[in-house]
């Protein structure tokens, strides 16, 4: 049976469709009004919050994380600044797309790898020879993503100690938003 995810009491009020589906062991909705054309075009043209929490996520640490990121994914990561984030894909040794997702670089050795399917043992069977430690935080972090073109101006109106004009695309800061840790 699918779990909810920690925003699900409050994202459930407002799915009117009732057009549920499991995404990835966690109940998610498919679409919160009875057609998709509203959250399409504020996605496109406002902003719109999705509860990202199902997202696999690994914490990818120690002197030879980038070096473990760049033996897997399709992008150079010694170019990732701090607090920056990337979409790739990794492949396997031939080519073949495995899966997609964000890498983030939190600090100089600690890299986060967000992912829509499970990708633990992958990882783990590639870091031989690599001083790293992967860990699962799946569980321990719930996630909401504010996108697009007017992203910034809303997370503007609920925070007070970040200023979100000075942060970049794909770029990300920490400090409170709505009275909650970030």
């Amino acid at each position: 049976m699918p779990r909810e995810t920690p925003f699900h009491p409050r994202t459930s009020a407002l799915c009117e469709s009732y057009d549920w589906v499991e995404w990835a062991g966690f109940l998610s909705a498919n679409s919160y009004e009875m057609t998709h054309l509203r959250e399409f075009y504020a996605i496109r043209t406002s902003a719109a919050v999705i509860d990202v929490s199902p997202l696999f996520k690994y914490h990818i640490s120690g002197p030879d994380a980038a070096k473990l990121l760049n033996r897997i994914v399709t992008r150079d990561i010694a170019r990732l600044k701090l607090h920056q984030v990337a979409y790739t894909v990794w492949c396997d040794e031939e080519g073949k797309v495995l899966d997609d997702g964000t890498v983030a670089r939190l600090d100089d050795d600690l890299y986060r790898l967000t992912a829509a399917e499970p990708n633990i043992r992958w990882l783990q069977e590639n870091v031989s020879g690599l001083n790293v430690e992967i860990e699962d935080v799946t569980e321990d972090l719930a996630a909401l993503s504010v996108q697009g073109p007017l992203s910034r101006e809303v997370l503007q109106l609920l925070t007070d100690d970040i200023d979100m004009s000075g942060i970049g695309y794909f770029r990300l800061a920490h400090g409170t938003v709505a009275g909650v840790g970030a």
